[in-house]
C-alpha cells in the first residue's frame, strides 16, 4: 500500500496551533518584538506512536509591515512486512498576522527523493501554485479570496474567539495535496472529560468539524474532533482514518522519545480480510462480490468502468460488484486522441528523463505496435524491479529507473513513464487487490493504457497484460496536477470501512 495517502490527514490535522498563540502578543504589544514560539505534538494510529509534528512560529517584519512565518515539520516512522519507512513533510506560509496566506511552501520526501510544492498570491488575487521535482516543473492557478486560510484555519479561528456550546461557524481552507480551497463547518458540543495520556484527564470542550469541497462535496475522511482548551488551545484531535488518527500536545522530549514498543505495521493492519478464501486469484476472470461499507454509499467509493459494475440503490451502503478480466478490444472505441496529461512528463511520471528514455527505446527495439510495447514493457518492469522495497512509500520513475527497487506503486509510476516515452497514454490505477498469501484484499497500484482507443489495464507488478478479476479499482490519475496525491483520497475512505467477499469466482 501506499503511504503518500497520509499526507492528507497530516494536512488537516498535524498542524500544531502555536500561530494562534502567537497572535494575541502582536496585536497587544504592538512596539515589542516577540520571540519565534515553538509546539509539539504526539501522532498515534491504530493506538500506536508513529510520529511528531513540531511547529514554530516566527515574526518577521519588512518596511513596516508585520508578517508571520509558520513552519511545521511532520515525521513519520513505522512498518510494511520487515521494512522500516520514514515519511517527512515540511510545511511552511508566511501570512498577516491576522492569517491571510501570502506564500506557501510544502516540501514532503517520502523515501525517493523530495517534492516541493509552493507558491505565491498574486496582484490579482491568485495563488500561483507549483510542483518541482525530478527535473520537472508544473504550474496551475488556484482561485482565491481574501477569507482563505492555511491548512490552519480551524486553529487560528478558535484561539483568536473563543467558540461556545452549541455555536458553528464557516471557515474557508487551503489544502495544498488537494490543491483545493475546502469549507469546514465547526460545530462545538459540550464539555467532556479527556484523556490525553500518561493518566492525564481533562475537561476539554468538544469540536466536531465537517469538510466539504467547492462544489459541496463531502470529505469525511478530512473531519476531525477537536477538544479545546479554555484558552482556545487544541490540546487533543481525532481522525476515523487509518484505524484512528490521534494527536496529542506533548512536550518536546516525548513527542521526540524513541518508539521503543512494537512499530506499527501499516500493511498488515490495512489488509481487508475475507471469510472464505478466493482460490487461485490471479487466474480468475470472471467475478461477484458481496461489498458492505460501515457508514459511505457504496457509489461514492467504488467507480464504474469497462472491467467493473456496482450493483447498489443510490446511496446505500450494501450491494454487489461484478469485475471481468478485459483485453484490448473490450468495450466501445473511445476518442482517437486523449488529454495530454496522460501522454506529457510530469514530476513523478518524468518520461522525458534520459534513463527512462533508454529503458524504453531498448525494451521496444524492433517493435512498431502499441500493444506489443506495453506487454514488453510490462514485462520489463516486472522481470527487473526484484528488490520488493516497501521502505519507499513513493519515487518518481526517473528514481525508480535507476534503483530498481520498490513496491507496486514505484512498478506503477515506471511502467506509466515507460509507456509516455513511447508515444502510449497512461494513468495509474488505485484499487485493492486479492492476495492469496495475505487471505484478504491489500491496497494496490497498476496501470491503464490506452491502446486500440479503449483504456486496458495491465500490471507490472504480477507481470499481466490481462488484469484478474480481483483487482477492484477505486480511483485514478494521470499524477500531472500539482495536487498529484488526491487519487489516494479513495485509500483513506475505505480504510477499515468496507468489507468484502467473493460470491463467484471463475
Amino acid at each position: 500500500m501506499s503511504l503518500t495517502m497520509i499526507r492528507f490527514v497530516l494536512c488537516r490535522i498535524s498542524l500544531a496551533v502555536m500561530v494562534s498563540i502567537f497572535l494575541a502578543p502582536i496585536r497587544a504589544q504592538e512596539n515589542e518584538k516577540p520571540a519565534s514560539l515553538e509546539s509539539w505534538d504526539a501522532i498515534f494510529i491504530g493506538g500506536k506512536r508513529v510520529g511528531s509534528v513540531y511547529t514554530k512560529v516566527t515574526p518577521l517584519e519588512e518596511k513596516n509591515k508585520k508578517y508571520l512565518r509558520v513552519e511545521v515539520t511532520t515525521n513519520l516512522s513505522f512498518k510494511r512486512l520487515n521494512d522500516s519507512v520514514t515519511m517527512r513533510q515540511r510545511f511552511g506560509t508566511i501570512e498577516t498576522p491576522d492569517g491571510a496566506v501570502l506564500r506557501i511552501d510544502t516540501r514532503t520526501n517520502s523515501g525517493g527523493g523530495e517534492m516541493r510544492t509552493f507558491g505565491d498570491l498574486d496582484d490579482a488575487g491568485s495563488l500561483i501554485l507549483s510542483m518541482e521535482g525530478n527535473g520537472q516543473k508544473k504550474t496551475e492557478k488556484v482561485a482565491w479570496s481574501k477569507e482563505v486560510r492555511g491548512p490552519y484555519a480551524v486553529e487560528q479561528s478558535l484561539a483568536r474567539s473563543a467558540i461556545k456550546p452549541g455555536e458553528e461557524r464557516t471557515l474557508k481552507s487551503y489544502v495544498p495535496d488537494l490543491n483545493k480551497v475546502i469549507t469546514i463547518k465547526l460545530l462545538a458540543r459540550k464539555d467532556e472529560a479527556v484523556e490525553l495520556g500518561g493518566g492525564i484527564n481533562r475537561d476539554m470542550l468538544r469540536v466536531d468539524s465537517q469538510v466539504t469541497t467547492p462544489d459541496n462535496r463531502r470529505i469525511p475522511e478530512l473531519d476531525t474532533t477537536y477538544w479545546v482548551d479554555q484558552n482556545g488551545q487544541i490540546l487533543k484531535t481525532f481522525t476515523d482514518a487509518f484505524g484512528g488518527y490521534i494527536t496529542y500536545r506533548t512536550t518536546r522530549e516525548s513527542a521526540e522519545a524513541p518508539i521503543t514498543t512494537e512499530r506499527l505495521d501499516l500493511l498488515a493492519t490495512s489488509i481487508i480480510k475475507t471469510l472464505t478464501p478466493i482460490k487461485s486469484s490471479e487466474t480468475v476472470r470472471q467475478a461477484k462480490f458481496s461489498l458492505k461499507s460501515t457508514d459511505l454509499a457504496l457509489g461514492e467509493m467504488i467507480p464504474g468502468d469497462i472491467r467493473q459494475k456496482l450493483i447498489a440503490d443510490p446511496g446505500s451502503t450494501a450491494g454487489t460488484l461484478e469485475v471481468t478480466t478485459q483485453d484490448r478490444n473490450s468495450g466501445p472505441e473511445g476518442p482517437e486522441q486523449v488529454a495530454e496529461e496522460f501522454t506529457l512528463p510530469s514530476p513523478l511520471i518524468n518520461s522525458d528523463d534520459s534513463r527512462v528514455q533508454e529503458i524504453a527505446k531498448t525494451a521496444t527495439r524492433g517493435l512498431t505496435e502499441p500493444w506489443d510495447k506495453v506487454v514488453a514493457l510490462n514485462n520489463w518492469v516486472s522481470r527487473n524491479l526484484r528488490r520488493k522495497n516497501f521502505a519507499v512509500a513513493f519515487a518518481s520513475a526517473s528514481s525508480v529507473a535507476r534503483s530498481l527497487s520498490g513496491d507496486c506503486t514505484e512498478h506503477s509510476v515506471l511502467l506509466a513513464a515507460l509507456c509516455r516515452a513511447v508515444g502510449i497514454p497512461a494513468k495509474t490505477i488505485v484499487g485493492v487487490v486479492y492476495v492469496d498469501s495475505l487471505g484478504g484484499f491489500g491496497f494496490h497500484m497498476w496501470n491503464e493504457v490506452y491502446v486500440n482507443r479503449r483504456w486496458v489495464a495491465v500490471d507490472a507488478t504480477f507481470r499481466q497484460a490481462e488484469v484478474d478479476a480481483t483487482h477492484i479499482k477505486l480511483s485514478e490519475s494521470s499524477l500531472a496536477s500539482v495536487a498529484p496525491y488526491e487519487s489516494f483520497l479513495t485509500v483513506v475512505r475505505v480504510f477499515n470501512k468496507l468489507t468484502i467477499e467473493a460470491l463467484e469466482s471463475q
